[in-house]
């Protein structure tokens, strides 16, 4: 019963992206610029995200090294995200890469503190929770695929179509919302698991 109710919630997690995009498109009309409900999502999702492992770490001291370096990569992805509002708030002062650069090296210090081949045994160590594949899932997802699937080369390839960057940010963003919401919904399910 617990597999029906998981592949429910995955399914419904799956209509999040297609509603935000479509607000974006027909309520605002903002065509998923970098200020759209989708691109803000993301934030709130690594947010999230972040916040669960911090959670799983504490629940899970042995592997505490792994999930630090899991962290750090997505409070860079975070920082990332928010590249605009970082050189706004900076007045162009600080390039967001320099403080992404900034934010690795402390939570690769962090995880190193316990030695380093530790921390990277503990990401292996972390396949012993089976959800830990979702996160890995949905990793490949944001990192990968997206990046692949909103090539502009892509979009530009396609016959008979005029290129439109709202049309690709309309296919790649909710490809990102939907890898993140699949980390989210493995953090869920490993933190649930102790």
């Amino acid at each position: 019963m617990q597999k029906i109710k998981d592949y429910l919630t995955l399914a419904m997690m799956m209509c999040v992206p297609y509603l935000l995009v479509m607000a974006d498109n027909y309520i605002f009309k903002n065509e998923v610029s970098k200020h759209s409900i989708t691109a803000i999502s993301h934030s709130v999702f690594l947010i999230i995200n972040i916040i669960l492992l911090y959670k799983i770490k504490d629940n899970n001291r042995d592997v505490s090294g792994g999930i630090l370096l899991i962290t750090g990569l997505f409070a860079a992805m975070f920082i990332r995200e928010n590249r605009e509002n970082i050189r706004d708030l900076f007045g162009g002062a600080v390039h967001w890469s320099w403080l992404a650069i900034a934010v690795s090296v402390s939570y690769l210090w962090q995880a190193a503190q316990q030695g380093i081949r530790k921390a990277l045994s503990n990401l292996v160590e972390l396949h012993r929770f089976s959800d830990y594949n979702y996160l890995i899932c949905g990793l490949i997802l944001v990192l990968v695929w997206s990046r692949l699937f909103g090539n502009r080369y892509v979009w530009k390839g396609i016959e008979n179509i005029h290129y439109s960057e709202a049309l690709k940010n309309t296919a790649e963003e909710p490809t990102q919302s939907l890898g993140y919401l699949i980390i989210m919904f493995g953090l869920v399910k490993i933190l649930r698991s102790k």
